[in-house]
């Protein structure tokens, strides 16, 4: 069986849900061929930017089945149609609510204008299988019941780099990976939490961002700028420097649809590198039981705290959460999910040409 993927511009989507879930299938080597491509070559009733226009025909070549990664307009849902059409199965795969986007969010208005959340529930109603992050996101993305849950999953090769447990340093660096912009409420959830911890050990910690820190300084009540680490666009890059340079990883949410949706990548990506962390206890941080459970402000408070003045302690907790995405979390041991979504797919697409014969 030959699966053609069709990702999205998301580095960290196309690396965790397409890219690396390829390379494992492969390496298992349960008799299947993949490839990835951005967009597939379609021939189009007229001009793609204009409304009218329909997806007359798509060069999906060989492949038995065709999966769509986060799929969100009317064109895309023709492709869906013009596929099977083909006799192509189709997989949708969704890893965010499109539906609940928070107003303050970055792309808040560009994906409301564009009835993004409409188009990808049409593709994936009429996809042959859907694949997703989460278990809200299967309720909401696959209720026909041809869905699976894939949990996301770390390659071994940045799990078994140098552990950040394994790093002596006088000076305990706090940080948080990800972009204001686009999490503007999260980071609220800590309140004074977190300059609490800070205080607590003054000259021997520190707050630090891995991407775009904004205005996280008043978000946070913090006395002084956080450490901004400019993001970098290599995952594999950006992995390593989670274990580089923190020594305790925050994930904080605010608990909403949108964030409920969200897969436990966040803490998976602290533990697997060796850095302490210390979660809100949204649905999948709870499902994952790694990390520490904080619910209020003063739980930030007590857990960071302990976390920056017990080095043996943050050093034992992090070696155990770094065994257990070891022995349970690699993309080897969810290679055989994605080979079985994928045949899902393929038995769909055969089951209803032969009811439509």
């Amino acid at each position: 069986m030959h699966v053609l993927l069709s990702h999205s511009k998301f580095a960290g989507s196309r690396y965790y849900r397409m890219e690396e879930p390829v390379r494992a299938v492969l390496d298992a080597g349960v008799g299947i061929t993949a490839e990835l491509r951005y967009g597939l070559p379609t021939t189009m009733s007229g001009p793609a930017k204009l409304a009218s226009s329909e997806v007359l025909a798509v060069d999906a070549g060989d492949a038995d089945v065709v999966v769509l990664q986060l799929p969100k307009t009317k064109a895309q849902l023709d492709m869906v149609r013009v596929l099977q059409a083909q006799g192509v199965a189709v997989v949708v795969e969704m890893d965010d609510l499109f539906s609940d986007v928070a107003y303050g969010h970055l792309g808040y208005r560009v994906l409301t204008k564009a009835n993004v959340d409409k188009w990808a529930r049409a593709c994936a109603r009429e996809a042959d299988f859907v694949t997703v992050s989460s278990q809200l996101l299967l309720e909401e993305y696959a209720p026909h019941g041809r869905g699976m849950v894939i949990p996301n999953a770390m390659p071994r090769r940045n799990v078994e780099l140098p552990p950040a447990y394994e790093r002596e340093t006088d000076v305990v660096t706090v940080g948080w990976t990800g972009s204001v912009a686009s999490h503007p409420y999260d980071l609220q959830v800590m309140e004074s939490g977190l300059q609490r911890a800070l205080d607590d050990h003054p000259g021997r910690s520190r707050f630090a961002i891995l991407g775009q820190a904004f205005d996280a300084r008043k978000r946070l009540f913090l006395k002084d700028d956080p450490l901004e680490i400019s993001w970098i666009k290599s995952v594999d890059e950006y992995v390593a420097a989670i274990g580089e340079v923190l020594d305790v990883g925050v994930a904080p949410l605010r608990v909403d649809r949108f964030n409920t949706a969200k897969s436990w990548l966040k803490v998976m990506e602290y533990s697997g590198r060796g850095v302490f962390s210390v979660r809100s206890a949204t649905a999948e941080y709870e499902r994952l039981g790694l990390g520490m459970r904080a619910k209020r402000p003063r739980d930030w408070a007590a857990h960071l705290s302990r976390a920056i003045g017990d080095a043996d302690f943050r050093r034992e907790t992090a070696a155990a959460a770094h065994q257990e995405v070891l022995a349970k979390h690699l993309t080897e041991h969810t290679a055989e999910l994605w080979a079985t979504a994928w045949r899902r797919a393929a038995d769909n697409r055969a089951r209803s040409r032969r009811i439509g014969a």
